[in-house]
């Protein structure tokens, strides 16, 4: 089934909380400018808040959640980590679309390897789940914190929860869509803008990786974006056009 999202101007598009700029980031739209010649491939009102995400300074360093510097071509995206290696590549994923609905006020609801539903309104009530028989069971007890759901998320989804429960197959990149290949652990990386110019495509791409990290724009050959040639060929994780998926709600 096709989910629909309404297609909107950036003067109405909520942006990215403001609590995560830093003194000296700017927005990714201004961060990377359309190539020359192309135009920008129209977006949801997800892809528009997308490229309203805060991109720190070229010299800021992608680190690790225990602060060591990863050697990436990467610009830095101003996104907080939850506390652990927790927020790695599909986790990055799930918390852009999980802080985008809840800013929006549209249910926040993913699922869990297992299938099971991990709906967020369950976590604010003050419940928690525990594993049971290989599922996930509600019981009294949770925390209510935003950042707890967090990573309960990352604790017990991935890339083939991803894959297999909270996307669907798509044939044509825009921004927003993602790259997924479903496994243990599998890749996920997210589509942040799309250009096209007659038959050509280009796309950024933002992605996490093991060990947790600082969410990033992995840098194209092309002034930071990359040819869409049936995929994208990243050096360490190529990805065809048969990975791309859409969000199901």
């Amino acid at each position: 089934m096709w989910w629909w999202l309404p297609f909107l101007s950036l003067a109405d598009s909520p942006q990215p909380p403001s609590a995560w700029d830093t003194p000296d980031s700017v927005r990714l739209e201004e961060a990377f400018p359309l190539p020359d010649g192309f135009t920008r491939r129209e977006r949801t009102l997800f892809g528009e808040w997308l490229g309203g995400l805060p991109v720190e300074p070229v010299d800021r360093a992608v680190r690790t959640h225990d602060g060591r510097v990863v050697r990436h071509s990467a610009r830095v995206i101003a996104l907080p980590m939850v506390s652990g290696d927790l927020q790695q590549c599909a986790d990055s994923a799930l918390r852009l679309r999980a802080e985008y609905q809840r800013q929006v006020g549209r249910p926040v609801m993913f699922h869990s390897t297992s299938g099971d539903q991990m709906p967020y309104a369950r976590w604010a009530a003050g419940e928690r789940a525990v594993v049971r028989d290989g599922h996930l069971a509600w019981v009294p007890g949770g925390d209510r914190s935003w950042d707890g759901y967090l990573s309960l998320l990352f604790t017990y989804a991935g890339t083939a929860s991803l894959e297999v429960h909270d996307t669907v197959g798509a044939r044509t990149p825009r921004a927003g869509d993602l790259l997924v290949q479903g496994g243990f652990p599998g890749h996920a990386i997210v589509i942040l803008d799309v250009a096209v110019r007659g038959s050509e495509t280009r796309v950024l791409v933002g992605e996490g990786f093991m060990p947790a990290q600082d969410f990033h724009v992995e840098l194209g050959p092309l002034d930071g974006w990359w040819a869409w040639d049936d995929g994208v060929a990243l050096p360490h994780w190529p990805l065809g056009a048969e990975d791309l998926r859409r969000w199901a709600r």
